[in-house]
C-alpha cells in the first residue's frame, strides 16, 4: 500500500515541532529558573503559588512595620534616657541650691539652669519618628508637651491641658495609642470599639502616663472680695483632664453671691458634656448634631406599614417579643429595604440576634414568634423644625407635647467620623427628647435643656464649683484645679493655690525653679526629694520600652523563620529543579536531534515519490 507524501510530511512536521517545543520549554525553565510563566501552564500550582506570594507580601509588610517599630522604640528609649540624665543634673543643682550659704544671685542663676533643663526635657519628649509624635498619644498634629505661663508661674500642658489637672492619664485629650499590625491577629475590641492592645504593637505613647500627671490634692481659691466692679477677668481653668477659657465681668451691683453665681455658671457652661439648646433653635456642645422629627408610627394588623414611612423621620413603637416588651425608635425611609435594615438593627440590639423584621413589616423572633406592635407617641406631636434643622419656636403651641430625635455622628476606634459609600456622615440612632412648649421661648429652652440634663441622655455633666469661701471643688476622682490668667487680660484674676505637689517630672522641675527665685530653700530641698522619687515613673516607662524591644526582636526572628518556610514553599511550587530539568533537556535534545536526522530520509523519500 502506497502512503501519500503529504500525510508523511504533515505527521513528521507535527512531531518535529512538538519535539522542538518541548526542548525549548525545557531550555526556558533552565534559563529562567521557573517552572511556568503563565497560570494556564499549571493552574493548580499557580493558584497555590499565588496564595504563597500573597502571604509573603503580608509577611514583608509585617517585617517593614517591625523595622518602623524598632526605630520608634529605639528613639523613645533614647529620649527617656536623655530625660533621666537631665533629672540627675537637676537633682544635683537643687541640692546645690538648697545649701544655706547660697545668696539670691546664685539661686537665680541656678533657677535659669533649671528652666533650661525643663525646656530640654520637653524638646526630648516632643520628638517625631516615622512621621509620628510618639509621646503625643493619638495627637499627630501638634507638639504634645508645652511650657506655658511666665517666670514664677510656668506650667506644663499635655495636648493643650495642664498636666496638673488630673491624676488619670486617660482623661487627657488624644490619650489613646496608635498600633502597628505585626502579624499576631490585629483586631478590634467591640466592647470599647478600639483596637485590642493584645493584638497589635503600640508605636505612640501617652506622655502624661510616661512622665506623670496630676497633683496631691491641689485646688485654688479665688479672692472674691478682690473681684472689683467694671473689671473683666479672663483666665484658663484646667481640671480633670479638661481645659476651658473663662471670661466674667463684674458689675457694680454684684454681691458676693452674684460673683459666685457668675463663676459657677461660666464653669458649668465650659465643662458641660450634654447638648444645650440655644436661642436660635440649634444645639450647642455637641459635634455635628442632627435633629429629626418624630411621627406617629403607621401600624396596622400588628405590623408596620412600610409603604407609609418617610425619609429623615423617626418613628417610635412599643414591641412585645419573646416574652419582653421594649421601646423601639427607628429611622424611616421611603426605600423599603433601608427601612427594614434600620428596624432590624435596633431589634437585634433590644431583643438579640434572632429578632428581625420581615418584608410585611411584622417583627419576628426566630421562625415562629411574631411580636405585638403598637404606636407609642399617642398625642405627642413632632416638633416643628426649620429647613436647616433647628427647632422653630414660632410654630410651637404652648401646652402641647412635642418630641424630636437628637443624634451625633458615629466614629471609629480612632475617633474619626464614619461615612457611607457616598461620603455622607453616618449617624447614631440618637436620643428622643420630649418637651412641653411653654408660654415663652426662654421657658421652652429651659424645659428642653432640663430634660436632656436630668435624664442624662448624653451622660452626666460634672463641673467645677466655687463655694462661699472662693475655693474651687470638682467632684471627679483624681481631678485637680489649675488656674492661670490669660495673656493679654487687663485684669489679673486674684487667686492662690492650695496644697498639692505635682506628679509630672517636668512640672516639678519648673516649680523648683520658682522656689529658687523666691529664695525658699526649704521648698527647694523638698522638691529635690520629690524629683528624686519621681524618677521611678521614668524607670518604669523605660523598662516597658525595653520589654517591647525584646518583643519586637522576638517577632522579627519569628517572621524570619516564617519567611524561610514560605520561600521554600514558593521555590517548590515555582522554581525549576535544575538537576532534573537538565537531565530532561538532554533527553529532549537527543529526541530533537534524532528527529532532524530522520527528517532527511523521510523528506527525501517523499520528494522522490512525488517526482516518480
Amino acid at each position: 500500500m502506497r502512503i501519500a507524501g503529504d500525510h508523511i510530511r504533515r505527521n513528521y512536521l507535527a512531531r518535529y515541532e512538538k519535539n522542538y517545543s518541548d526542548k525549548y520549554d525545557s531550555e526556558k525553565k533552565i534559563y529562567s529558573g521557573r517552572q511556568f510563566d503563565k497560570g494556564s501552564e499549571n493552574p493548580i500550582n499557580a493558584a497555590r503559588a499565588l496564595r504563597v506570594r500573597r502571604t509573603i507580601s503580608e509577611v514583608e509588610s509585617y517585617q517593614d512595620n517591625l523595622k518602623t517599630a524598632d526605630s520608634v522604640y529605639t528613639n523613645a528609649e533614647s529620649a527617656m534616657l536623655a530625660v533621666s540624665g537631665i533629672i540627675q543634673n537637676v537633682y544635683e543643682k537643687l541640692v546645690e541650691g538648697a545649701h544655706g550659704t547660697r545668696n539670691q544671685d546664685d539661686l537665680n542663676i541656678i533657677a535659669n539652669d533649671i528652666d533650661n533643663y525643663a525646656e530640654e526635657m520637653v524638646q526630648s519628649l516632643n520628638i517625631d519618628v516615622a512621621d509620628r509624635k510618639i509621646f503625643g498619644g493619638m495627637n499627630n498634629n501638634t507638639v504634645a508637651f508645652k511650657i506655658e505661663g511666665s517666670i514664677g508661674g510656668k506650667y506644663v500642658t499635655y495636648n493643650g491641658v495642664a498636666v496638673n489637672s488630673s491624676n488619670d492619664p486617660s482623661s487627657f485629650p488624644y490619650n489613646g495609642e496608635s498600633y502597628l499590625d505585626i502579624g499576631i491577629g490585629l483586631s478590634v475590641d467591640e466592647n470599647v470599639n478600639r483596637i485590642d492592645d493584645q493584638t497589635g504593637l503600640p508605636i505612640t505613647f501617652n506622655g502624661a502616663e510616661c512622665t506623670g500627671c496630676g497633683m496631691t490634692n491641689k485646688t485654688a481659691c479665688i479672692d472674691l472680695d478682690s473681684l472689683y466692679p467694671n473689671n473683666t477677668y479672663k483666665f484658663t481653668i484646667a481640671a480633670g483632664g479638661k481645659s476651658a477659657n473663662i471670661s466674667i465681668t463684674i458689675d457694680p451691683s454684684d454681691t458676693k453671691q452674684n460673683k459666685i453665681d457668675k463663676l459657677n455658671d461660666a464653669f458649668k457652661y465650659a465643662f458641660r458634656d450634654s447638648p444645650e439648646l440655644l436661642d436660635d433653635g440649634s444645639f450647642d456642645n455637641i459635634e455635628s448634631p442632627r435633629v429629626l422629627p418624630y411621627k406617629e408610627s403607621p401600624v396596622e394588623d400588628n405590623a408596620i406599614k412600610m409603604d407609609e414611612l418617610e425619609d429623615d423621620t423617626y418613628y417610635s413603637i412599643e414591641v412585645s417579643l419573646n416574652g419582653k416588651t421594649r421601646v423601639i425608635d427607628f429611622l424611616g425611609s421611603t426605600d423599603k429595604n433601608t427601612a427594614l435594615k434600620n428596624i432590624d438593627t435596633v431589634l437585634k440590639e433590644k431583643f438579640g440576634e434572632r429578632a428581625y423584621a420581615d418584608a410585611t413589616g411584622s417583627l419576628r423572633y426566630g421562625y415562629g414568634d411574631i411580636g405585638n406592635v403598637k404606636s407609642r407617641l399617642g398625642g405627642i406631636e413632632t416638633a416643628p423644625l426649620t429647613d436647616d434643622g433647628k427647632i422653630d419656636f414660632d410654630s410651637l403651641v404652648p401646652g402641647k407635647e412635642y418630641a424630636v430625635n437628637l443624634s451625633t455622628p458615629k466614629k471609629n476606634s480612632s475617633g474619626e467620623v464614619l461615612t457611607d459609600e457616598n461620603g455622607e456622615t453616618i449617624y447614631q440612632n440618637g436620643e428622643m427628647v420630649y418637651f412641653t412648649a411653654k408660654d415663652t421661648k426662654e421657658e421652652t429652652i429651659d424645659e428642653i435643656n432640663d430634660y436632656i440634663s436630668l435624664n442624662q441622655l448624653f451622660g452626666k455633666s460634672e463641673y467645677p464649683q466655687v463655694n462661699d469661701s472662693g475655693v474651687i471643688t470638682y467632684a471627679i476622682e483624681g481631678a485637680n484645679i489649675v488656674l492661670d490668667t490669660d495673656e493679654g487680660s487687663a485684669d489679673e484674676l486674684p487667686f492662690t493655690e492650695i496644697n498639692g505637689y505635682p506628679k509630672n517630672i517636668m512640672q516639678l522641675v519648673l516649680d523648683a525653679g520658682k522656689y529658687l527665685r523666691e529664695g525658699n530653700q526649704q521648698m527647694v530641698a523638698r522638691y529635690a526629694d520629690l524629683i528624686f522619687a519621681a524618677q521611678s515613673n521614668l524607670s518604669i516607662a523605660i523598662s516597658d520600652l525595653g520589654t517591647h524591644s525584646k518583643f519586637i526582636e522576638f517577632n522579627e526572628d519569628r517572621l524570619d523563620y516564617v519567611m524561610i518556610g514560605l520561600k521554600t514553599r514558593q521555590n517548590d511550587l515555582e522554581s525549576t529543579k535544575l538537576e532534573d530539568e537538565i537531565t530532561n533537556w538532554k533527553v529532549l535534545e537527543s529526541v530533537y536531534n534524532a528527529s532532524l536526522q530522520m527528517g532527511s530520509s523521510i523528506l527525501s523519500q517523499t520528494i522522490f515519490d512525488y517526482i516518480h
